[in-house]
């Protein structure tokens, strides 16, 4: 009889704990554009966060391996998120220095960006000012002239890496007939769904210089998902009809629960 009461009543809790879970959601929202523009050339520290603090930007600098280190997150090592300020609003923008994100000879660096949830990938674009592919051939995805720029994405799908090449077809530039314009890239995160799927939400990316000197002046974060919570009022409700029933099958007197445990 012990036995079967125990059994009840962690199948009730099995049930109720599966109903919390049912109960948790996940606010999503558009968070929009921010256009990095602080009035002024200024360190901003170890990290910057924007949105409200959905996105964290941190700096990864000293990168040995240009191109490799999976998952990006512990390469090299941790620098500041510098801002460079220009009058001229295609100009400057957020790096690991003063001089962008900057990477030359051999030592690359890198900004990271860190949701505290989730933004499906088809919703994210950067703006990189300073930037340039460069003519040359390219070899294994870079082509080593000009800047050579990569993405690193950490994902509901795993690890990915997006090489310059795959930058390129993803890349528009502002060409008002100025050089700040011909430099000035809005890439599209949509196109990389053809390598990572599409309905991929992203962790954390990272923009790495390999071979030159970009800056971030603006990000656009579309359809972002906070990390999930429970609803409190459906919690509770489960929760309280669980305490209610063990209330009801309490046995009436010490003496029978002692006999109970002892025979149970």
């Amino acid at each position: 009889m012990m036995k079967a009461y125990k059994t009840s009543i962690f199948t009730l809790m099995v049930l109720a704990c599966l109903l919390i879970a049912a109960t948790k959601s996940r606010a999503q929202n558009n968070l929009g554009w921010n256009t990095f523009d602080y009035g002024v050339s200024t360190t901003l520290g170890p990290k910057a966060s924007i949105f409200s603090g959905e996105l964290d930007i941190s700096s990864r600098i000293g990168i040995p391996s240009a191109y490799g280190g999976l998952g990006s997150l512990l390469n090299g090592t941790a620098g500041n998120v510098e801002y460079l300020h220009d009058d001229n609003w295609l100009v400057g923008g957020i790096g690991t220095s003063t001089n962008g994100i900057r990477g030359d000879l051999g030592s690359a660096s890198e900004l990271v960006f860190n949701f505290h949830g989730s933004a499906r990938l088809d919703s994210l674009a950067l703006t990189i000012s300073g930037l340039s592919f460069g003519s040359s051939a390219y070899d294994k995805g870079f082509n080593l002239s000009g800047d050579d720029p990569m993405l690193w994405f950490n994902t509901s799908s795993g690890i990915f890496s997006i090489t310059e090449q795959e930058m390129v077809s993803a890349t528009s530039f502002f060409l008002d007939g100025t050089t700040a314009g011909a430099e000035n890239g809005y890439v599209d995160f949509a196109y990389f769904t053809s390598k990572m799927g599409l309905d991929t939400t992203v962790s954390s990316f990272a923009l790495r210089e390999t071979r030159g000197d970009v800056w971030v002046k603006d990000i656009y974060v579309g359809d972002y998902s906070t990390a999930p919570v429970p609803e409190p009022g459906s919690a509770l409700l489960i929760v309280s009809g669980a305490l209610l029933m063990l209330r009801r099958r309490r046995p009436k007197t010490a003496s029978s629960l002692s006999s109970r445990l002892a025979v149970g």
